[in-house]
């Protein structure tokens, strides 16, 4: 990548004013973009999918596209503010196209304008001031206060906003609505008895080693709150007893029978099948579809499967490959799901970063549903758009959510039942294999709640033109358990709670296996 100043360096963007507009990419640029994707084994449409000024209105389904290799650089320690304040407009004008979360939060009585203008306001009191990350990003930390989203902001970890879920078990059944959560700091943190993510819920609680759990509660919430230690329902303080996961890579290896970072198949005991899938990277998938295509004969007759979904952190799911155990097109419905998706040209162009970021490492040959799948998001940016680039929203309607998941139900004649194992590790497509599969009958979800990023959708990357900040946003909203509750930071709650590491090992997972394959 060619940094951007043109007072310290050979520019491939130029600064030659403070207008956006006036950014252009250099020909070296767009041609190595396009020479790259044609060595993935693309089609690139004539011009290649860069705009020479990718900045400029009109707006376009290639606006805000820069190179793939600008992605594989490391970004900013520091900004100037002045360079900060240029790119806020430029982020104002993503975010109120496209940005997924934005009518929910103006439901919450988030005024955007009023946001913008401070940040702005505050920027220019500092003129051309060098500011840490932190500081530069503050107010977007403010809206994360008020809209937890752990799809959207900078994506610099030092600067990370998102926030996973723990999960806690009650010492005792609350006897009336839960109100207040304190904290090991003696922090008292209030809970809102109308939303359900929030309210502790009832499992079986496996702690140890033995085959059976016991019913109990568990409350799930944002880790950005602490670690709490008493949940107050009804006046009455029930303590919390909480858990670690420092062993649980090792553990997951062991159950593998193998290295755990990569997707496995294999028998765990006599009608039980055990697949991992460790993450949904673009490579990691590729190498789903090679497992799957070499199955042994036995696979997708088993009684029980184990699906280990544990520290996953997502990427594109991979429902397609999981024909050999389950009835996909059964599933449309879930798979659909119960969305409201704010649609412009910016929408295309923002998912197309999302493929720049995801597709860094791959080297050909690619699989054919892997080429199809980028050619086809490749050919949509060159689709003409509606003059103005014009904001709608659809919404996107389905007969199932997760509160109509059933574990006690017979599993479809023909396939096994399922053991979807999870965590709090578990995130994005990882949930959505959760939510999609928790629609099979009989299909029981084991332990803990999931990571919570689930509630804004289909992230979006973008790099900010002046400070080359990179960012990301959610370009949709759902409502996965169709009830308007909170998600992020709460993910899905599983049906038995796992709730120690012993709990986590091969032993305990197994004798669980075998008497849910009975069940």
């Amino acid at each position: 990548m060619r940094p951007l100043f043109l007072t310290l360096f050979v520019c491939s963007l130029r600064l030659c004013s403070a207008d956006a507009d006036d950014l252009r990419l250099s020909p070296e640029d767009r041609r190595a973009e396009v020479e790259w994707l044609e060595r993935l084994g693309l089609k690139v449409p004539e011009g290649g999918p860069l705009l020479e000024a990718p900045f400029s209105e009109p707006l376009s389904r290639r606006s805000f596209l820069v190179p793939t290799s600008w992605w594989r650089q490391p970004g900013p320690r520091d900004v100037s503010a002045s360079a900060m304040r240029q790119d806020v407009a430029v982020l104002h004008t993503i975010m109120k196209k496209a940005y997924g979360g934005w009518d929910s939060a103006i439901k919450l009585g988030w005024d955007w304008d009023a946001w913008f203008r401070e940040w702005d306001r505050d920027l220019a009191a500092k003129g051309d001031a060098r500011l840490g990350l932190a500081e530069a990003l503050a107010p977007f930390e403010r809206l994360e206060r008020v809209q937890l989203d752990n799809h959207s902001g900078p994506l610099d970890r030092s600067v990370s906003y998102e926030s996973g879920s723990r999960t806690a078990v009650l010492a005792s059944a609350p006897k009336d609505t839960c109100t207040q959560m304190k904290t090991n700091t003696g922090e008292v943190l209030p809970l809102q008895p109308q939303d359900p993510a929030q309210a502790p819920k009832r499992a079986q609680i496996l702690a140890g080693p033995e085959s059976a759990g016991v019913e109990g509660f568990y409350l799930s919430y944002p880790s950005r709150r602490g670690e709490a230690t008493a949940v107050q329902c009804g006046g009455d303080w029930i303590p919390l007893r909480m858990w670690g996961s420092t062993s649980r890579q090792a553990a997951i290896s062991e159950l593998a029978g193998r290295d755990g970072g990569v997707p496995s198949y294999r028998t765990l005991a006599e009608k039980i099948g055990y697949l991992r899938l460790p993450t949904f990277s673009k490579q990691t998938g590729e190498l789903v579809r090679k497992l799957v295509a070499a199955l042994p004969p036995g696979a997708g007759k088993e009684k029980l499967l184990v699906v280990d979904l544990r520290r996953n952190g997502g990427g594109d799911n991979v429902m397609a490959q999981m024909r050999q155990w389950v009835d996909v097109a059964a599933l449309r419905q879930a798979m659909r799901g119960n969305r409201r998706m704010p649609q412009s040209c910016v929408y295309d162009a923002l998912r197309w970063g999302y493929t720049q970021i995801t597709s860094q490492a791959l080297t050909p040959a690619l699989s054919t549903g892997l080429r199809n799948n980028l050619q086809g998001q490749l050919n949509g940016l060159f689709q003409p758009g509606p003059v103005g680039c014009p904001r709608t929203v659809s919404e996107v309607g389905s007969d199932w959510n997760y509160r109509r998941h059933d574990a006690t139900a017979r599993p479809p004649a023909g396939h096994p039942r399922l053991m979807l194992l999870t965590d709090r590790g578990c995130g994005s497509d990882c949930e959505y294999m959760v939510y999609v599969l928790a629609a099979v009958p009989g299909s029981v979800v084991v332990g803990e709640s999931t990571f919570g990023v689930g509630q804004f959708v289909q992230p979006g990357y973008f790099i900010l033109p002046h400070t080359l900040l990179k960012f990301r946003i959610a370009l949709g909203m759902s409502d996965n358990y169709g009830d308007g509750r909170s998600f992020d930071g709460y993910g899905l709650g599983p049906d038995i709670l796992l709730a120690s590491e012993e709990a986590n090992r091969p032993e305990t997972i197994l004798k669980l296996a075998q008497r849910l394959a009975e069940f």
